[in-house]
């Protein structure tokens, strides 16, 4: 595909637009894909833009069309991988309502643990996902210029997540006893002191859902409060 390819363009039936955003998508798609493999073999630093285009098979017209710097390819592949992770995480939480709409109040840590394990459970491969995550908070804390967009999306992100996390609990009879997007982060550091713990020790993956499964629900017991009954 040539650089001509990607250039948005006025067709007089009013139907070349559509197709040419349809082969842009298409285009930026392809790039994703092959900026995730060549992230997860290289890493973010050791990952070019050339190999990226390679793998691809386009251009490095082509990719600059798309995004400005690898950098920024890497953001929109960070939003997808969690728009992806917050889409299972409400699949989950549907999944999972009715057992908790029985159970109600009368949950226990360890029932609750069970439960957790299975809302947390990652599809991908979520320590190499972590490395990179940290490559680029690195690039973001040393570069103003990604550093907002960066921040901006953590944001959201959390508070996707602290929105599906608040119903899920409300669902089993509980609710936060401090501001949601607050209690997201301290349940999200014991998940990614977990990921740190086995990327420091070579494995592809926590060692123990199990015991991630405990953790949190240890924490999430003390941040948490029975809803007051109705009447």
């Amino acid at each position: 595909m040539s650089v001509a390819d990607e250039q948005l363009n006025v067709g007089d039936a009013g139907t070349r637009p559509l197709a040419t955003s349809v082969r842009r998508q298409a285009t930026r798609d392809r790039l994703l894909e092959a900026a995730a493999e060549a992230f997860r073999e290289e890493g973010l630093q050791g990952a070019s833009v050339e190999a990226i285009c390679t793998r691809a098979g386009f251009t490095r017209g082509a990719f600059y069309s798309n995004f400005e710097s690898k950098e920024q390819l890497f953001l929109a592949l960070l939003e997808r991988e969690f728009a992806r992770r917050t889409a299972h995480l409400k699949t989950q939480a549907t999944a999972l309502e009715p057992e908790l709409r029985e159970c109600g109040p009368a949950l226990e840590p360890d029932q609750v643990a069970g439960y957790i394990v299975d809302f947390f459970m990652p599809e991908t491969d979520a320590t190499t996902w972590f490395v990179l995550e940290t490559e680029f908070l690195l690039l973001a804390m040393r570069d103003p210029s990604i550093a907002r967009d960066y921040r901006d999306f953590m944001v959201r992100f959390y508070a996707d997540i602290a929105e599906a996390v608040a119903h899920v609990i409300g669902v089993a009879g509980r609710r936060f006893t401090l501001p949601a997007e607050h209690a997201i982060p301290l349940l999200s550091s014991i998940y990614e002191r977990e990921l740190r713990t086995a990327a420091l020790s070579g494995s592809s993956s926590i060692g123990s859902f199990d015991g991630l499964g405990n953790q949190l629900a240890e924490l999430l017991f003390a941040i948490t409060e029975p809803l007051p009954s109705e009447g």
